[in-house]
């Protein structure tokens, strides 16, 4: 489990909810002078030793608190770089030292150790390592905000207690971290009940030895009668950063799909043979449908699909039908179904709301995207949310933009409920930036043209 990657999801969908999560911060602070006002009532004096992060806006913010009983000090390592610890140490106005008045910081009676969260990589260099050793050898009363500074390390910080913020982190334990106080610090369900932009930082990022096929291949096989959907499905897996992606499209469209971009492989295809099946499952991650037309080879093919494959797969447009007529369950297959309203009335009889969607997909053991202007993301036992857009995207290829997007997340081996979170943020997301730069006049292109913009702003390769 990553830490680091879990507290930063949680940080940028409440900024993403809510607006600045320096209310957290102050939650976070107030946790850890309340732990030092509760072990340490005798105390006369407080250092701070703040980081350059929110680690250390944590601690500054306690040492305000802690003003009013104690005689404090900060001491600032290096250079504050977070502006939410900027903000922190703006609205301390006491005594702030460098590392000149170490050794009398190290002479106080409790030392609040801020330097290093769960993000550190790599062990402490100076002047980090000097500052953790003189800590350690202070004889003070050590209390570690979140995690002890350089756990994990050759060199950390060895606390009496360690105050961590909403659950312990991983290797942490009484001998390294002292007795541990778990605070809640006031993050909201729906930070993860929501999909935001957080959950793009589990965008498994390509290792630099890593070879062609290694990053994920895609099979789309649809546009069999409307050629346009399988297209935008394949240009939007394609700015995902998939290997390959190969279109298996009907012979009368192969000519049309093959001319728009030469980085996406064609394959003209009217039946499935064994070649072509075997072509089909010698990729990561299927999606079926998007333009594939209900011809009785078209329904043929995607009732073959659904019966056999092992891959995970996304199912949208006229190849629900065949997830409809589908008689048993497709549990432990990583199935996806992204249907709008009225695909979904017309495949399961039953209203499209959210009970019904995670009716539905218990019973089918898949998960169900419901789209809508807010989409409902369900496996029959979580119930996630999507947010966000505007009016433009109930033009036609939304719906195919996101089915490309949601099976290149899983053709790259994230989490099917990870890639539905994501694929839903992204495509609102993608709106709103292509609104923002064209108003209401934008297209669909003009969406996937945003996909590295809207990437890169979180994922750092």
């Amino acid at each position: 489990m990553n830490y680091y990657v879990d507290m930063q999801h949680d940080d940028l969908n409440y900024e993403y909810l809510y607006g600045s999560t320096y209310p957290l911060m102050k939650n976070a602070g107030k946790a850890v002078a309340e732990a030092v006002l509760n072990n340490y009532p005798d105390a006369k004096t407080v250092c701070v030793v703040a980081g350059t992060g929110n680690n250390g806006g944590d601690a500054i913010v306690a040492g305000t608190l802690l003003m009013a009983r104690y005689d404090v000090r900060v001491l600032i390592v290096t250079e504050i770089k977070s502006d939410l610890a900027k903000r922190a140490l703006s609205e301390y106005g006491g005594k702030v030292v460098g590392l000149d008045g170490m050794d009398e910081c190290m002479r106080c009676d409790v030392i609040i150790d801020g330097i290093f969260g769960v993000g550190i990589s790599g062990d402490p260099k100076d002047p980090y390592r000097t500052v953790i050793e003189k800590i350690n050898g202070s004889g003070s009363h050590i209390v570690s905000v979140d995690i002890p500074s350089g756990l994990g390390t050759n060199c950390a910080v060895k606390p009496e207690i360690t105050v961590t913020f909403t659950m312990t982190k991983y290797g942490m334990d009484t001998g390294n971290s002292g007795r541990i106080i778990v605070a809640d610090i006031g993050i909201p369900d729906d930070v993860r009940k929501y999909a935001g932009p957080g959950d793009l930082l589990y965008y498994p990022k390509p290792e630099p030895s890593s070879h062609k096929g290694m990053n994920g291949t895609l099979a789309i096989v649809g546009g069999w009668e409307f050629h346009g959907s399988s297209v935008i499905a394949a240009l939007a897996a394609e700015r995902i950063g998939l290997d390959l992606v190969r279109v298996f499209v009907s012979q009368r469209n192969y000519q049309i799909v093959s001319g728009y971009d030469p980085g996406i492989i064609v394959r003209p295809v009217d039946r499935l043979d064994d070649e072509k099946l075997s072509e089909i499952y010698g990729n990561s991650a299927i999606l079926l449908g998007p333009g594939m037309g209900r011809s009785s080879e078209a329904m043929d093919a995607a009732r073959k699909l659904l019966a056999d494959s092992k891959l995970p797969m996304v199912v949208d447009a006229d190849a629900l039908n065949a997830v409809g007529e589908f008689q048993g369950s497709f549990s432990g297959r990583n199935v996806i179904i992204t249907p709008h309203k009225g695909e979904f009335k017309r495949i399961s009889g039953l209203e499209p709301n959210e009970n019904n969607a995670a009716l539905y997909a218990r019973k089918k053991g898949l998960i169900v995207v419901l789209k809508g202007p807010v989409d409902v993301i369900t496996d029959g036992e979580e119930v996630h949310y999507a947010k966000g857009g505007n009016s433009r995207m109930t033009m036609g290829g939304t719906g195919d933009l996101l089915a490309g997007i949601i099976s290149a997340f899983l053709a790259r081996s994230v989490d099917p409920m990870r890639a539905c979170l994501m694929g839903t943020y992204l495509n609102k997301a993608l709106g709103e930036a292509a609104y923002s730069k064209h108003g209401y006049w934008y297209t669909v292109t003009d969406m996937i043209s945003e996909i590295p913009g809207v990437m890169g702003k979180y994922i750092k390769i």
